[in-house]
């Protein structure tokens, strides 16, 4: 019976797993993927930037996958994409930023779902972020020594001393590893997809879990999300401001923002991994509809607070737009 391989996209929090899937999906050759998007904010960001490569989308948002799915719900979800009359090629499953994917490749190496093969652990790490990552959440250390497949984003954005650190640091905690490195997630397909990267032994994957899931200790526990979303366009300039004045410990802020301003109505898309922005413009589809989606992830997070200072990003005025409110938004896009 045909076997359709399973491959879990894991990483911390910005490191650019929606990125390199939707690189996959536009380098795959023809071949259809199933893809399960999981998002630790109520609000599936990632999902709705993947929706746009594929039709084979499904998401969970509210919390991990690790922790959602321990009760056979997973095995559901694989069996719309895996059964003996699919048309799939292969799945793959893009974890939160702060799931555990130990326990995720437990669920599918014990999955009831015959028709399914775990094809490998691929854990994306973000190059610029990921020493001072490291020793502020020591557990990423486990998810590096669990993955088959590092795949080194970013390298663009550190120095060759730099880059020697970390690829030295990465073999330290999991020496067994394949090292791939990527600029913008830029991963070829072929490695997920046509090698078999099943290689770790059970004791090795006994040894790497080191405390069980029931013990519940995850890194994203430590985690809080809040989620945005409104019709309403919002200033550039108060959100402009809202960025700049984003708490340290907000990590990690991702999704679209809608100004509707007259002249500029494309959907910006904004990511902010530490004290990294970017932002970027693109068309809105014809079955979209023009609207602010944001998520916010961070450690004790005052959550009432973000959400305030986001409504008061709403723009009550948004025809009215002066010269120097498009400043910062053409700066932060590189213009």
């Amino acid at each position: 019976m045909k076997k359709t391989p399973v491959i879990i996209l894991a990483g911390f929090l910005g490191s650019g797993k929606t990125t390199t899937l939707n690189h996959i999906l536009r380098s795959s050759n023809g071949k259809k993927i199933g893809v399960i998007v999981n998002d630790f904010g109520e609000v599936n960001i990632d999902s709705l930037l993947v929706s746009r490569q594929t039709d084979n989308t499904m998401e969970l948002s509210g919390g991990c996958i690790c922790c959602q799915m321990n009760d056979g719900g997973l095995d559901e979800i694989l069996a719309t994409f895996s059964h003996p009359n699919s048309k799939i090629d292969a799945i793959v499953i893009e974890a939160s930023g702060i799931a555990e994917p130990i326990d995720l490749r437990k669920l599918i190496l014990y999955s009831s779902n015959k028709s399914i093969s775990m094809n490998g652990v691929v854990y994306i790490v973000d190059a610029k972020n990921i020493i001072d990552n490291l020793k502020n959440y020591p557990k990423i250390n486990n998810h590096i020594a669990a993955a088959d497949i590092i795949v080194l984003n970013k390298i663009d954005l550190v120095s060759g001393n730099d880059l020697a650190l970390i690829k030295s640091t990465i073999n330290r905690i999991n020496p067994n590893s394949i090292i791939i490195q990527t600029k913008e997630g830029r991963l070829n397909p072929g490695l997920l997809f046509d090698i078999d990267l099943n290689t770790s032994k059970p004791e090795q994957l006994s040894l790497a879990v080191g405390t069980e899931h029931s013990k519940h200790d995850h890194l994203h526990d430590n985690f809080d999300s809040i989620s945005f979303s409104s019709k309403k366009p919002l200033s550039p300039k108060k959100f402009n401001h809202f960025i700049e004045t984003l708490p340290s410990n907000v990590y990690r802020l991702k999704g679209i923002i809608y100004y509707g301003m007259k002249g500029f109505e494309q959907k910006i898309i904004i990511h902010k991994v530490g004290s990294h922005i970017s932002q970027s413009a693109e068309e809105w589809q014809n079955d979209e509809t023009p609207m602010s989606n944001l998520v916010a992830i961070g450690v004790d997070i005052k959550k009432q607070d973000i959400l305030n200072k986001l409504k008061g990003c709403i723009d009550k005025e948004p025809e009215n737009i002066l010269p120097e409110d498009m400043v910062d938004i053409m700066r932060l896009r590189g213009l």
